[in-house]
């Protein structure tokens, strides 16, 4: 009986001292759809654009999420010289990991870095384009028709997402784009590229602010540690 007490004192002593403690509680996964609500204020900051851009991820390992993101954009801008047009859509899909670490099942929210292929495919047309020929000392205007490009490129993400109650998210990501290829520049090369940014430069910055509602799917058994105070 003295033994068999020792034994359980041991062990008593030994969890108190790790303060651990294994359990098993439910985990929830499903879809996490967003909006880029920054997409609203940009025609408040700059006129001549409007879109729109929407997300989603789904969590396959408890690090790691499928991604991607589709949206719109169209220009019309009006200067002095010309008029220029644009209209296209734009995708980009990869993985997301979420560095932030926490043993409690409960909690859904990242700080996250990824990776995205993203495609955009466009056409765009300028017109009452004025040439001034120094030589000559004149100007004469010119039309361009609709013209179809296409570009693709790699996007690096980092960022957070927030929960702010049960399922509902909010979080923001910096985006850093690099041009891997793309056609039909040679007619002319595009103002803007939706969802990469200008059409000249071979990277580009971008940021996003979106909202995000989880569509619970289903629930999965997790084990986990529970360290007490």
């Amino acid at each position: 009986m003295q033994k068999m007490l020792k034994y359980f004192f041991s062990i008593g002593a030994l969890l108190l001292f790790s303060g651990i403690l294994f359990a098993q509680s439910e985990r929830v996964k499903g879809l996490r759809l967003g909006v880029d609500i920054s997409r609203f204020a940009l025609p408040y900051i700059q006129a001549e654009h409007e879109g729109y851009e929407v997300s989603a991820d789904f969590e396959i390992k408890r690090d790691i999420y499928l991604a991607g993101e589709y949206g719109v954009e169209s220009i019309n801008l009006e200067k002095e010289t010309h008029n220029y047009i644009s209209d296209g859509y734009y995708f980009r899909a990869g993985f997301d990991k979420n560095f932030m670490k926490s043993e409690d099942p409960s909690e859904y929210e990242m700080v996250f870095g990824g990776l995205r292929y993203g495609f955009a495919s466009q056409t765009h047309s300028g017109n009452t384009i004025i040439i001034y020929d120094p030589y000559w000392v004149s100007e004469s205007s010119a039309n361009l028709s609709d013209a179809a490009c296409q570009t693709h490129w790699i996007e690096i993400v980092g960022g957070i997402k927030v929960e702010l109650f049960r399922n509902f998210f909010m979080g923001w990501s910096v985006r850093g784009r690099i041009r891997l290829a793309h056609s039909g520049y040679s007619i002319m090369e595009p103002y803007n590229v939706p969802g990469y940014g200008n059409g000249a430069k071979k990277s580009n910055l971008g940021l996003n602010f979106s909202l995000y509602y989880r569509i619970p799917l289903y629930k999965q058994t997790v084990d986990y540690k529970q360290t007490e105070d």
